[in-house]
């Protein structure tokens, strides 16, 4: 949109025939075209493994859901009954999305 402006003006200010600008702009709307495979492959986010059948730690009260570490790495955690004191020591069961599903190692 922006450069499309900027074309407009430019013909109106310059004197720039119509056909000039056209092509300017295809060719810039094209070299977008052209790089957004690339750039898209660039700008994602790796998806990170899930730590299932890991020990994690209960950085606070998990009542039902609160935060683990697991490995150095802090996450969104949910036990599906009971709760769990910080501090105490958890294994990850299953996840959903990005929540990690976690019990007590004896599954108490």
């Amino acid at each position: 949109m922006v450069a499309a402006i900027v074309l407009l003006w430019l013909r109106e200010a310059f004197g720039l025939p119509t056909w000039v600008a056209a092509v300017a702009f295809a060719v810039y709307v094209g070299k977008d075209l052209a790089l957004y495979p690339a750039m898209r492959t660039l700008f994602r986010a790796p998806m990170p493994t899930r730590p299932i059948g890991q020990r994690a730690e209960a950085v606070e009260r998990l009542a039902p859901s609160g935060y683990v570490r697991v490995n150095g790495e802090l996450w969104k955690a949910r036990v599906p009954h009971g709760d769990v004191r910080a501090g105490e020591v958890v294994v990850v069961r299953a996840a959903d999305g990005f929540t990690l599903i976690v019990e007590r190692p004896n599954g108490a």
